[in-house]
């Protein structure tokens, strides 16, 4: 019996020293391990987000020189020049989509765009479909009259029987760049017979070769072909047939977007840096 006893007590030993050594066996190592695994797939999911939000896509019309225009194959002017400093100082990117000017808007109703910048006048009846900055170009502005905003009248240097809208009657050959306040002044306020052109610059060429009689276009625009076309013989005639204001149009739906450029653009437009932009693209006439 003793034995018996002996004997139970032994096995109940052996059994006491197995449980105390079974935790130390247990493979808990590996689920803790598998917590570290997860933690890339949750820092990595909100990172695109940021960059999204960064990044502004921007219509463009580049044949509004010197405002826009395409030099070896890079968008350039002055309003490229701007909202690349603007970009800068508001800490955003800037994706630029060329475009037709006359489907720009079309662009930004349909999403495409969320902004869009090509020397564009802020008008009530665009008001009613896009948003605008407040203006970054506009009368007073200039050194000079000839470089404010507005659509003005270029002839060719030999004619002196254009001299200002009132000469714009039938029989006369106007050139116009569709879809602006040019051809909607022109349409609206003369007799003349209209020719379309999608870019400024074929149009002025015609006004060169003599295939229209003047064109109406913005004056900065006029002035910065004659400058670059020196022998083209062109002359602006009279003063501003439009005041105008430009300013960049933006999407109804981004408010954001809107609120952001405002705010770049009173800090560039406070600081330096715009009597800066402005005496490169302007302050030689």
């Amino acid at each position: 019996m003793k034995a018996i006893v002996r004997y139970l007590i032994l096995g109940v030993l052996l059994l006491a020293v197995a449980a105390c050594g079974a935790p130390a066996a247990t493979p808990a190592a590996p689920e803790v391990a598998a917590e570290p695994t997860a933690a890339p797939e949750a820092e990595e999911s909100p990172t695109p987000a940021p960059a999204q939000t960064g990044i502004v896509t921007v219509g463009i019309d580049p044949s509004f020189e010197p405002f826009v225009f395409a030099k070896d194959g890079k968008l350039s002017g002055f309003d490229v020049d701007l909202l690349n400093a603007m970009a800068a100082d508001g800490d955003f990117e800037v994706a630029y989509v060329v475009s037709d000017f006359d489907e720009i808007f079309a662009g930004l109703q349909s999403g495409k765009y969320d902004a869009a910048i090509s020397a564009i006048t802020i008008t009530d009846a665009r008001k009613e479909i896009v948003d605008f900055t407040e203006p970054y170009f506009e009368s007073g502005n200039a050194p000079v009259s000839f470089y404010n905003p507005g659509q003005g009248i270029a002839i060719r240097t030999d004619n002196t029987a254009i001299t200002g809208p009132e000469s714009l009657t039938e029989g006369v050959r106007v050139g116009v760049k569709s879809g602006t306040t040019g051809a909607e002044f022109a349409a609206e306020n003369t007799t003349a017979e209209l020719v379309e052109f999608v870019e400024s610059k074929p149009a002025l060429d015609a006004l060169t070769a003599g295939e229209v009689d003047a064109v109406i276009v913005d004056i900065p625009v006029i002035v910065g072909y004659i400058k670059s076309n020196p022998n083209a013989g062109l002359r602006v005639t009279g003063g501003p047939v439009t005041e105008e204001a430009y300013g960049i149009a933006v999407s109804k739906d981004k408010p954001e977007v809107l609120a952001k450029l405002n705010e770049a653009l009173a800090r560039v437009r406070g600081s330096d840096q715009y009597a800066t932009l402005f005496n490169t693209w302007f302050g030689t006439p």
